[in-house]
């Protein structure tokens, strides 16, 4: 099932007050607290953590991924759709 990216788009998330990051190299561990549960993300997906993490809206962090790495801008927007859909559905993100 493909994750439905357009209504996202504009869409500000944040980061859950109860998760912990920490990076190691390129990548990066988080620590949900409430939930006893690590997850890791790789280079890429660290990367839109860290543009999450900052503020940005996931148009903006499609664009950025698109200029970093060899990707079309539909194929980055549907990752980092399922991406953000994996986060928010295990409460490491949350809609603002």
């Amino acid at each position: 099932m493909q994750p439905n990216a357009k209504p996202l788009a504009g869409t500000q998330l944040r980061v859950s007050p109860r998760v912990y990051a920490r990076a190691f190299g390129d990548e990066i561990v988080l620590l949900d607290f409430r939930a006893g549960e690590y997850f890791g993300l790789d280079t890429v997906a660290a990367d839109v953590w860290r543009l999450l993490e900052a503020g940005e809206t996931l148009e903006q962090v499609t664009s950025a991924i698109v200029e970093r790495y060899d990707v079309t801008r539909e194929t980055a927007l549907e990752d980092i759709a399922r991406l953000v859909d994996d986060m928010r559905g295990n409460g490491l993100i949350e809609a603002t």
